[in-house]
């Protein structure tokens, strides 16, 4: 999926947005190989966010429906760039999120707010010979 997302936003890499978007997909990707291929969750994150049945769930496994693999907190490799931040809302709308997911959000922001009004990088409307 990411692969997918990556020659638009390296046509845009323009905008600062973009380029926030780049750098939480690559701590995502960073996390994602040093544990094996799936992002590592610990079994506090998934007791928070409560969808799925702790009885059930298995050190080493995938969680299905997810991209997420359950490891025990010191298995963990780059552990604060797993999903560990769970979202303070009310269920069923929490969430565990990586650091990386963040700054994709907040990227996703930028674009947005740069796109809406026509902001672009300060060295653009500079070469342009803009303000």
């Amino acid at each position: 999926m990411h692969l997918l997302l990556l020659p638009f936003l390296l046509l845009n890499i323009r905008l600062i947005g973009v380029r926030l978007i780049l750098v939480g997909l690559t701590l995502n990707l960073i996390v994602m190989v040093a544990n094996g291929g799936l992002m590592p969750v610990e079994m506090s994150a998934v007791e928070a966010v409560g969808k799925h049945d702790q009885q059930a769930l298995v050190i080493g496994d995938h969680i299905a429906g997810s991209k997420n693999v359950l490891l025990a907190s010191e298995d963990i490799h780059l552990r604060p760039l797993s999903d560990a931040i769970v979202l303070p809302v009310p269920r069923p709308f929490t969430r565990a999120l990586s650091v990386g997911d963040l700054v994709i959000l907040v990227g996703i922001s930028a674009a947005a707010v740069g796109l809406v009004t026509g902001r672009r990088e300060e060295k653009e409307s500079v070469a342009d010979g803009g303000p």
